[in-house]
């Protein structure tokens, strides 16, 4: 999957064709641009639209989704044998290579039509192969060859059903198997990627990206809403110890300008050992000062009972802002910078050379976006890590204490 004809076909035709100006008549939404492809692709755009929409209708839900490819270059040059993976990077891994990263399929009911909702989520490619390795889905779900390259490109994301109870102003019940509460970066929906083509430490490391279980939300006021509910553990659809663990938050919103979302993770988290909780808490302000400018500011910080080797509890915590301005409603900016903290080696100790237990990594990203359609993105990012031990695999057998990578994405929604 990770050299795909589907993955390569589309990041060649996009980011040669991007260079070519293009004069036609643009396509009405977005304002006329040297690098649009309004007038070639946006055809197409329209044609998918066209043919959706009676489908949508005829069948009362709504059909979404994404495809993504992208390349990245790191400096290090990493290689150990066959394994050329970035450090410490989440779907952004693979150096030197064109990556089929995505097919995103997306059904949605809403609650409107039978008094339930339903929402599933599908993920192929290069992604969905990264994300099943961190889903402990069970030994009667688990494929062969698992935790060793065998893990198959598809992953079950979300499925979920929603209804409402009819108390107050309403209690709303999610069931099944969602994307966490937690952190300011998600796994990329339709029409919502995230700022930045690479992903945080903290989203990574410290915290999880899905869950299994129930989870209730009531809104208290127009502005303050409560979330919470048991669930199977972390990342877990399938509980490891018998013992439900807590997922749960509150937003508030005063004011269209600010909101603040804060989230909690509480309960065992070990494979047989209910005694050992892990808790992990997230606080996370949206600021638009003005319209074009976005900054999103997190806190994540979290700890586990005789989580090392040594059986010592762990500890991790960290920082991450994020400044999205949009100069156009074509061309678009995200500045990122973060520190994150793992004094145990309780998160990043699995995941780099060498037996350090007390380890600082921080970052700061610049991505630059270009929407050459209103459904087609392409985007490119600098990167420099850099950590105050020699975490960073560099070439095949030495490592260093920085890290600087070169991307480019392209990105197409329908």
């Amino acid at each position: 999957m990770r050299r795909g004809a589907m993955g390569v076909g589309l990041f060649l035709a996009v980011f040669f064709l991007v260079f070519r100006p293009a004069y036609a008549q643009e396509a009405k939404g977005l304002a006329p641009g040297w690098l649009s492809l309004d007038s070639s692709v946006g055809l197409i755009d329209k044609k998918l639209a066209d043919a959706k929409a009676p489908l949508e209708k005829a069948l009362g839900i709504s059909i979404s989704g994404f495809l993504d490819s992208s390349y990245t270059w790191s400096s290090n040059r990493p290689g150990f044998g066959n394994d050329d993976d970035i450090s410490l990077r989440v779907f952004d891994k693979d150096h030197n290579e064109i990556v089929f990263n995505h097919l995103n399929l997306t059904l949605e009911k809403p609650e409107k039509d039978w008094g339930v909702g339903l929402k599933l989520v599908a993920d192929f490619g290069r992604t969905a192969e990264l994300l099943r390795e961190a889903t402990l889905w069970g030994s009667k779900l688990q494929v062969p060859g698992a935790g060793s390259g065998g893990e198959p490109s598809a992953e079950l994301r979300e499925a979920f059903v929603t209804f409402t109870v009819p108390i107050g102003a309403g209690l709303q019940v999610k069931g099944g198997k969602f994307v966490t509460l937690m952190g300011t970066e998600i796994i990329s929906a339709p029409g919502s990627p995230n700022p930045n083509i690479s992903r945080s430490y903290l989203f990574g490391f410290a915290i999880p990206f899905t869950h299994t279980g129930v989870l209730f939300s009531y809104p208290v006021t127009s502005i303050f809403t409560l979330m919470g509910g048991p669930v199977t553990g972390w990342d877990n659809p399938r509980d490891n110890n018998r013992q439900p663990s807590f997922h749960g938050g509150f937003t508030l919103t005063p004011a269209e300008v600010f909101s603040f979302t804060a989230s909690t993770m509480i309960g065992p988290e070990q494979r047989h050992h209910s005694g050992r909780n892990r808790i992990t808490t997230s606080g996370v302000a949206t600021i638009k000062p003005i319209s074009a400018l976005t900054l999103f500011l997190e806190y994540t910080h979290g700890h586990e009972d005789k989580v090392t080797a040594s059986l010592r509890d762990g500890t991790w915590h960290g920082f991450a802002g994020i400044a999205s301005y949009d100069w156009t409603d074509r061309f678009n900016t995200a500045l990122r910078g973060e520190f994150f903290k793992d004094s145990d080696g309780a998160r990043l100790g699995g995941n780099i050379p060498g037996t350090h237990k007390d380890v600082t990594v921080g970052e700061i990203t610049l991505t630059g976006a270009y929407k050459l359609t209103e459904k087609l993105l392409g985007r490119v990012e600098l990167r420099q890590d850099w950590a105050d031990e020699r975490v960073f695999q560099k070439g095949n057998t030495r490592s260093d204490k920085n890290q600087t990578t070169l991307a480019l994405q392209v990105i197409y929604t329908f």
